[in-house]
This record gives C-alpha cells, structure tokens and sequence, in this order.
C-alpha cells in the first residue's frame, strides 16, 4: 500500500515541479534510522524525500507534522541573549532524529503520501487547538502552527512551538507504541508575513510601544530602580503633554498607578534633546539624568543605545530609570496617531567611519605619488643643442 502511494505522489510532483520551494525537515521518534545523512550543499528532491519517508515509517508508526508558516537553517541555530536555544526540546532529541535542511515541496510530498481515509487536519490557534482529535494507529495528523500573536518575537514564538511539539509528542507517545513527529513549514523564510498575523481589531498600542501626544517611544522594557529593588513600569493609565513654542521644550508626563515620570524634551539649533525624567511619587520628587546624551536632528528617531538609564544625583536615596531597547522621537506639536511615524533613526555612528577613513588615506597616497611623478616629469630637460658635422665642435660647460 505504501508503494502505490510512493507511485501516485511521484506522478503528482512531476507535474508541479517547477513550483517547488525548498525547506526545512526535522524529523524524531520511532524512526528505522537509514544511512541518510544530513548534507546542505545538496538538495533533496521530492522524489528522494518521498523514498526517504517509505523507509523511515515502515511499520505504519502515528505520523504528527507540525507545519509553520516559514523557517529557515537560521532558526535551529540562533540563540536568544542568554545564549539558550529557541528549540531545546529538539536540541535534546538530535541524537535520535534526522534532519534534512533543504528538501523541495516538503508539506505536498507528506500530504500525498498520507492515506486519505486515515488524515487529519488541525490548526494550532491562539486558544488552542482549532478542533478535537481523536487520532488512530497508522494515521497522519497535521497540524498547522498558525497562533502568532500582535506583538510577538520570532524567538517567542518559535520557543511556544518548541513547548507545544514536545506536550504533543508525550501525549501520543503514551497511547502509542509507535510515533514519528516531523517539523517542517510552507514556505523557506524566517520571517511571518503580514498577512498571516492575526490582528485583534480595535486594539490599542502594545504596553511598549507608546503613541503620546507629540510624542512616539518603544521601549522592550521600562524599569525602575530604587536600591536593590527594581519595579517593571507597565500598563499605564494615562498621558499628558505640555508644549512651550516660546523655550521650544516639550513635557511629556505618563502616570503608571503610583509612579509618574515626566519626560522634558528641548529644541535647539535643529537637535532635540531628552534631557531629563522628573519621577514624582506620593512623597516624592526626584529629576534623574542619562548616563549619556540623548539627541538627534529634528525629523530623526533616536536609536543609539540598547539601553538608556537616567539616574538620580542624590546621595541619600538613589533612584534609575532604565530604557530597555529604546528608540524615541518627540514632534514639538499636537499630532494624531497617524502623524506619530518614526523618522530615520540616528544610530550615532559618525560619518567617517573606519573603511571611508582607510579609503581616504589610499587616495591621497596615490595622489601624492601622481603629483611627485609629473614634477619629476616637469624637471626633465631635453637636448637644445646639436652639432654641426661642418662646423666648430659645440663645447659646453659644466655650468650649463
């Protein structure tokens, strides 16, 4: 039975061969562990892929494929700041598995060669699982890793697949005795096109991304200090922002439950500068300053720094505000929030940068050799005087 489906799936793929798109396959479990090895210079086709699944569900074992949207070799081997990987659970699989890094029309050679009457089909939701599924021994089921959520990383994401295939797997594996789990996506790319994020409508911004009155800020993270103590700044409740054409400064005050922080932005000579943040509390009254200068031309968001910290100066109590992953820009006006749009970013990278700086240095040594060599040119003299074989020999001096 298996040997037919191998002949229809081939016949099938001969046919849309040209609409091939090559992925990532990650296959785990009960395999019969062939020879194959992984190699990324080549390419496996469909039909070596085909040949490849024959021999490794020999047994008719309980088949799951989780399907992503994209992945990419970049995916498996990226690590997230605290150098962990975004698939531990596969990580910890890698010695019983077999992974094939570029395989063409990878989901359309699984979908043909699965029994029909023995197929099914789920999506992995932000809720859940899109239908219940009561699964049988031989059978195929896939599921389509389709719950990327408004605001997410590409590592949160993949680190949620990871937890969910490694719950799914334990699950099967106690009702089974056989069970093969194979990774793979639709489409070769890492990054989640637009159009297959599940927007909520009528949803407000994200916690860390703030469109004020004439102000735009994303933070990852807004953290404030107080000792060795330290308080996560979200959810705030509201805004207010004050404007002064005259000084050309702008104050931009977010009250989050018991802290309020105001932020004092000024305009001068083309540059706005972020200044200070006055933190105010119940009893309290505190201006912090950066640990460095905040600023960039008018029209420019500000993204220097993966984190800026304002400290207070106080000796008795000290107090810091910490921008995780900041990128800024105030607009000196009342604006609506689709004004709010970050201009270019200014990434304080000087202009001269060290391969402009060593290009430079060629060109003005090459110069300085052309403009030696035409004056060594210039100095050349040639010969103004010739002898007359009938006349008096030419004598010259040792002056000329």
């Amino acid at each position: 039975m298996a040997y037919c489906r191998l002949v229809f799936s081939l016949l099938v793929l001969s046919v849309v061969q040209s609409y091939a798109s090559e992925v990532q396959v990650f296959l785990w479990g009960d395999l019969v562990k062939t020879s194959l090895k992984s190699n990324p210079l080549s390419l496996i086709t469909a039909e070596n892929f085909a040949e490849t699944l024959v021999q490794e569900l020999k047994g008719d074992p309980f088949t799951v494929i989780f399907m992503e949207e994209n992945l990419s070799v970049e995916d498996f081997s990226r690590k997230n700041a605290e150098g962990e990987t975004y698939f531990p659970y596969l990580r910890a699989n890698i010695g019983d598995s077999l992974y094939l890094p570029n395989v063409e029309n990878a989901v359309r050679v699984l979908n043909n060669l699965a029994d029909p009457d023995k197929v099914d089909h789920v999506k992995l939701l932000e809720n859940g699982l899109s239908a219940e599924i009561e699964p049988q021994s031989g059978e195929f089921l896939f599921i389509n890793l389709k719950d990327a959520q408004e605001g997410d990383s590409r590592a949160d994401l993949l680190r949620r697949h990871n937890d969910f295939m490694e719950d799914m797997f334990t699950k099967l594996k106690e009702r089974y005795e056989k069970v093969v789990a194979i990774y793979t996506a639709h489409n070769p790319s890492w990054t989640i096109p637009e159009s297959h994020l599940r927007i909520r409508r009528q949803a407000s911004s994200r916690n860390n991304d703030y469109k004020l009155d004439g102000l735009r800020l994303y933070v990852k993270e807004l953290v404030l200090s107080e000792g060795n103590k330290t308080t996560l700044l979200d959810n705030m409740a509201s805004s207010s922002t004050e404007f002064n054409n005259t000084m050309k400064t702008m104050t931009t005050v977010m009250n989050f439950n018991m802290d309020n922080i105001q932020l004092n932005f000024v305009e001068n000579n083309g540059y706005w500068t972020f200044e200070t943040v006055l933190l105010t509390r119940s009893n309290l009254s505190e201006m912090l300053y950066p640990n460095h200068e905040v600023y960039a031309v008018n029209g420019f968001s500000y993204r220097c720094a993966q984190n800026v910290t304002f400290s207070s100066i106080n000796d008795t109590q000290q107090y810091s505000l910490t921008f995780m992953d900041m990128k800024v820009q105030p607009f000196f006006k009342n604006t609506n929030e689709s004004e709010l749009v970050f201009g270019d970013s200014f990434n304080c990278v000087g202009f001269f940068s060290v391969p402009i700086w060593s290009g430079v240095f060629v060109v003005f040594i090459l110069l300085a050799i052309t403009f030696y060599g035409i004056m060594m040119m210039m100095d050349i003299r040639t010969m103004d005087r010739f002898d007359d074989p009938k006349g008096k020999t030419i004598t010259i001096n040792t002056s000329e």
